[in-house]
């Protein structure tokens, strides 16, 4: 299997999240073994909420956004794995009883959660942890809801810097999501942004440096669509 690594839930949403970026084809067969794989997260030992556990494996180490940045928090790495897991089983595209079962549920959870919360924002505890609600409802959780990627880019609007960041967001994640949520609700702090990407651009990206080339090709994709 080339992104399945059954022993790391990280690992398998990076490796899947890679292959998404840069349009790499994943196997049928590897789809079928890498959504087994998420389904028998769901709601195991150490999941937040109803959403998707990390293993043991992931437990023992910070876990490591696609654009780099990292999430040492307990509780924030169990939320926005549960988020991106669920993200994954959505892009995969597959169809059954048990992966429609499984991302219902996680769904429940997480609104269950967003209500007790009372976020009304479009928004879930803290600023990076919003970044992967977001992810995630792009890709079909929440059933897509529009209402919290709308609401979601007001808050994070509110919350810019001179410099073409956004104040207490990660950065180049929060540029990963952009890219994700896309220009139907995105395209104003895509342009906000666009001065910044181009100051750092300019440098080309070590070949041997995975992140720094994930964020190269994320910049020239932001620019490319403003």
């Amino acid at each position: 299997m080339r992104f399945l690594d059954s022993t790391s839930l990280a690992n398998t949403i990076e490796n899947v999240s890679e292959a998404l970026f840069f349009g790499f084809e994943i196997a049928e067969n590897e789809k079928q073994a890498i959504a087994v794989f998420l389904v028998s997260r769901h709601h195991a030992q150490g999941a937040y909420g109803n959403m998707f556990a990390p293993t043991n494996k992931d437990l023992k180490r910070d876990f490591l956004l696609f654009t780099g940045e990292k999430i040492r928090s307990n509780a924030g790495r169990r939320h926005m794995m549960g988020e991106e897991a669920s993200r994954t089983l959505h892009k995969l595209g597959l169809k059954n009883e048990s992966i429609e079962t499984t991302l219902r549920e996680s769904d429940e959870g997480i609104a269950s959660l967003m209500k007790k919360h009372d976020s009304r924002l479009g928004t879930y505890c803290c600023k990076t942890c919003s970044c992967s609600l977001w992810l995630n409802v792009s890709a079909g959780g929440l059933n897509g809801d529009t209402c919290i990627l709308k609401t979601g880019m007001d808050f994070l609007k509110q919350h810019r810097e001179e410099k073409g960041t956004w104040k207490g967001f990660p950065y180049y994640y929060t540029l990963y999501v952009l890219n994700e949520v896309g220009t139907g609700f995105a395209i104003d702090e895509m342009r906000f942004a666009e001065q910044s990407i181009k100051r750092w651009i300019k440098r080309k990206p070590d070949a041997e440096d995975k992140i720094a080339l994930r964020r190269f090709a994320l910049g020239e994709r932001i620019l490319g669509q403003i």
